[in-house]
């Protein structure tokens, strides 16, 4: 009896079973987070084919790329708006308000969530945004809107989407762009890309904004990056906010956070802001306003013109990313 008496573990090798376990989960955690993020990126790159086919068949029907927003006129509408019938949300565009657009925001159609307008990686995406008195869900991608998308009034308009109609910016009228108008090869021209939607060293300035000591104040006037990120913006001076281009390097983030003076002595007030230059400023936030961006371990996933779907890594050069972005420059993608 005494042989067949069973032996149990020592205090030692249990310590060692255990060792063993916790050095094979911390080995099993990164590969298991790799391939969660492998998933992602690949549904990420699946949302911009999906859309990038629907804008081709949104060209088939209409002959042209819808604008990234209609200015004046009768009928106001946007980019993602124009792609919902492309995108299997024909109801919701049935329902779509086009001649009173403010409706949308107030009644919930703009605040529907649609899971192809959203990167699985990008966190904190399923807020809504108030502007006025409506709620609007968010995108993280954007059209290419060339080298300087934002303010509509100074962009070239060299990218694939831009202000259109009788109210368009810079000038009146513009219309949406034809596919053989891309003289530098769809191949070689963006279509879509990813944003991080925030920043929030750039948003602390909309305390300068609101304290009035931006000077001059800026024009169109600021609001938070997400409000620039929805996917059925309000009409307005910032509706065009949505587009991307080559005017920061991808993943940019501002660098400088902005406070207001604090008190020297308790019981004494704080001295007045500094002001700060919107002629610094501003091409500072409009560049910040319109990278790409995302949360993918070194690059973003983008559309090109033909469909195709590309990484672009982090490192990209903006001379790159410029030749990216025009439409017909003749400019040649330098090599990297």
């Amino acid at each position: 009896m005494a042989a067949q008496r069973r032996r149990a573990f020592t205090l030692i090798e249990l310590l060692v079973v255990i060792a063993i376990i916790a050095i094979l989960i911390g080995l099993l955690l990164p590969a298991v987070q790799k391939v969660r993020e492998a998933a992602a990126r690949a549904s990420c790159a699946n949302n911009l084919k999906q859309l990038a086919l629907a804008l081709h068949s949104y060209h088939d029907t209409h002959e042209r790329l819808p604008g990234a927003v209609e200015q004046g006129g009768s009928r106001y509408t946007s980019l993602f708006v124009e792609l919902l019938p492309y995108v299997e949300q024909d109801p919701l565009y049935k329902q779509w308000d086009f001649t009173t657009p403010l409706t949308n925001g107030t009644s919930g159609r703009a605040a529907v969530r649609l899971k192809l307008y959203l990167c699985p990686t990008h966190p904190d995406t399923d807020r809504l945004i108030t502007i006025g008195s409506g709620t609007y869900a968010l995108t993280t991608y954007g059209g290419n809107g060339g080298t300087r998308p934002f303010p509509p009034a100074l962009s070239p308009v060299d990218g694939v989407f831009f202000t259109t109609g009788p109210a368009s910016q810079p000038v009146p009228n513009q219309r949406g762009v034809k596919l053989d108008a891309i003289r530098d090869g769809t191949s070689n021209t963006l279509l879509l890309g990813e944003r991080i939607i925030g920043d929030s060293n750039l948003e602390s300035f909309l305390g300068a904004w609101a304290a009035g000591v931006i000077t001059p104040p800026p024009d169109p006037p600021l609001q938070g990056l997400a409000a620039y990120a929805v996917w059925a913006p309000p009409p307005g001076p910032n509706a065009a906010g949505g587009l991307l281009g080559a005017t920061a390097p991808i993943n940019y983030r501002h660098g400088i956070i902005w406070s207001p003076p604090v008190s020297p002595f308790p019981g004494v007030p704080p001295p007045p802001p500094p002001p700060v230059p919107w002629s610094t400023l501003g091409p500072q936030w409009w560049a910040r306003l319109g990278a790409y961006g995302s949360f993918h371990a070194q690059g973003v996933n983008v559309a090109m013109a033909d469909g195709a779907v590309r990484f672009l890594l982090a490192g990209t050069s903006l001379q790159a990313l410029t030749a990216l972005s025009t439409r017909a420059n003749g400019d040649l993608i330098p090599p990297e």
